[in-house]
C-alpha cells in the first residue's frame, strides 16, 4: 500500500478489539484474544495471534493504565485467550502490503512497547509474567521475552508449544 492513512493512536478498553485486561486485587491478566477480521489495515487477517500495529497500539494503552491507574497491581499475567497459540508474531500479509516506511514505524512503536514492559518492571516495580499457553514465535517470543519471568503452559495438550525467536531477539 502505498498511501499510509493517518493512524489513531487513541483507544480505552471498552474498545479493545484484541485484548482482555482483568484486575484481581494486585494481579492483572492481559489476554491475547486477537480479532483475526480487525486488523488496522485492509489487505490481511489476524491469523494465529498474530499482530500488527492496532494489537499494538491496544497492548501499550493496557500497559500504561495498569501502570499508572492501578497502583495496587505488582502482577501482570500476559498469556493467550487462544486455545494451543499465545502469539505468532507480526503479521507477515500486513508486512506485505505496507511501505517501507510503515514497517520502519511498526517495528519502533513494537520496539517501545515491549520497553514499556521492561521500564515498568524497573522503575515502578510492576512484575511481568508471560504464561505461555501454546506456539510461540517471532514476535511473540519478543513480547514473552520483555516480561521478568516465561512459564510454559502445564496443560498436556500444549506439550508441544515452541519458542522461535524473531531475527531482532
Amino acid at each position: 500500500m502505498s498511501h499510509n492513512p493517518r493512524v489513531d493512536y487513541r483507544t480505552e478498553p471498552s474498545q479493545y478489539h484484541h485484548w482482555k485486561l482483568k484486575f484481581e486485587g494486585p494481579v492483572a491478566t492481559l489476554a491475547a484474544d486477537f480479532d483475526e477480521n480487525a486488523g488496522l489495515r485492509p489487505g490481511y487477517k489476524l491469523k494465529l495471534n498474530s499482530y500488527d500495529l492496532g494489537v499494538d497500539i491496544e497492548l501499550n494503552d493496557a500497559i500504561q493504565r495498569i501502570r499508572f491507574e492501578h497502583p495496587e497491581v505488582r502482577t501482570v499475567v500476559v498469556t493467550s485467550a487462544k486455545d494451543r497459540v499465545f502469539c505468532s508474531g507480526a503479521n507477515i500479509f500486513m508486512l506485505g502490503v505496507s511501505s517501507h516506511a510503515w514497517k520502519v514505524n511498526f517495528c519502533k512503536f513494537t520496539n517501545e512497547t515491549r520497553n514499556g514492559l521492561e521500564d515498568s518492571s524497573t522503575h515502578s516495580g510492576l512484575k511481568f509474567l508471560a504464561a505461555v499457553n501454546g506456539a510461540c514465535a517471532g514476535g511473540g517470543y519478543e513480547l514473552a521475552l520483555a516480561c521478568d519471568e516465561i512459564m510454559p503452559s502445564a496443560c498436556p495438550r500444549c506439550r508441544c508449544w515452541a519458542c522461535c525467536p524473531a531475527p531482532a531477539a
